[in-house]
């Protein structure tokens, strides 16, 4: 983990993609006998913290993720697997703005605003004729998972485009700036396209034509409704850095009985003073990162589920109703029963 001094963390290690490619990687390892449980404990991570909606990555840990599954799986097409198990909705929000637009063109344009939002790593250049359209993959991160990233974006692409169109010819060509790997022809037989190896760039190059098809799943309502959300997503806080997302996750894991700094420092495989100095440059103190988390549930229990003073304490971690009562008055200035009784989801019903 790199953390600069002073002022926080640097940007590959910033929380803020969304592990769809990490989820699809993990099925990935699972088809082919490697443990993903094993593979993620090694970034202080489960396979829940992966299907968690509001969880996010950092370029570091997804990077190094990717990099130990081809070191374990050097043979196979991994981007190209692993772009090849998502589909328009495994963009989530991103995706259900694409289906709702009124063309192939519009849905793209959103893909192309928003395709950060749906956890693509490449940076995306597009330009348009009226021939032909051209999109550039590029990757400001590690080089050496620039192929596997740039396979994961195109094998994903041309899911989205064969959903949409149907059995339409997406690519008219291709071009990859890396070497033809070992398994080439997984390329030729899945994009059916004439491509180059060792090109300039890399990019897909599209008949103009598609963008005009209308879409049967258009549906302006949905569709603002989707891009507002979207809106919503794109000004999230990109600062969290990944250290504290993985200690908020280790928590969630475990409400009951939250695990202590030694305990989670041994699953982040740091030392307690490690840990705890990682923290200081974040800005941030064990503590205080237990006590916002505990906040953040105890606020959602009191207001969506009918449980007791006493459940949501023993759920917390609490070793007695009174200490949560205390805490919670001294987090919102409010008591647990006057915060329910004024932002309970009942009153809205």
């Amino acid at each position: 983990m790199r953390y600069s001094k002073g002022n926080g963390v640097t940007s590959e290690d910033k929380a803020s993609i969304t592990p769809n490619i990490a989820l699809a990687l993990t099925q990935v390892l699972s088809e082919n006998g490697i443990a993903p449980a094993r593979m993620l404990a090694r970034f202080g991570l489960a396979v829940s913290d992966l299907e968690d909606p509001s969880f996010r990555l950092s370029h570091r840990q997804t990077g190094g993720m990717i990099a130990h599954a081809i070191s374990l799986l050097p043979a196979l097409p991994l981007g190209l697997l692993v772009g090849g198990k998502q589909t328009v909705s495994s963009l989530g929000m991103v995706g259900f703005a694409m289906m709702t637009s009124a063309t192939f063109g519009e849905a793209i344009a959103h893909c192309l605003k928003y395709h950060k939002e749906g956890g693509t790593m490449v940076d995306i250049d597009f330009t348009a004729t009226e021939q032909e359209c051209t999109a550039v993959f590029s990757n400001p991160g590690d080089s050496a998972i620039t192929a596997f990233l740039v396979e994961e974006v195109t094998a994903h692409l041309m899911n989205i485009g064969q959903a949409m169109l149907g059995t339409r010819a997406l690519m008219q060509r291709m071009e990859f700036q890396y070497p033809a790997p070992p398994y080439a022809a997984h390329y030729r037989q899945l994009f059916n396209c004439p491509m180059q190896f060792s090109a300039p760039r890399n990019c897909i190059v599209v008949d103009a034509a598609l963008f005009a098809i209308p879409l049967a799943t258009h549906n302006p309502l949905a569709q603002r409704q989707a891009l507002e959300h979207l809106q919503r997503m794109a000004m999230r806080n990109p600062d969290t850095p990944d250290l504290i997302e993985s200690i908020e996750s280790a928590f969630r894991r475990n409400w009951a009985s939250p695990p202590n700094m030694a305990e989670i420092a041994g699953s982040l495989n740091l030392t307690e003073r490690t840990l705890r100095r990682h923290l200081d440059q974040c800005g941030m103190s064990f503590q205080q990162i237990r006590a916002q988390m505990q906040e953040r549930r105890a606020r959602n229990l009191l207001e969506t589920r009918q449980l007791t003073q006493s459940e949501i304490a023993e759920q917390l971690g609490f070793t007695d109703v009174r200490s949560f009562r205390r805490a919670f008055k001294a987090w919102t200035g409010e008591t647990p029963g006057d915060y329910r009784s004024n932002h309970s989801s009942s009153n809205y019903q």
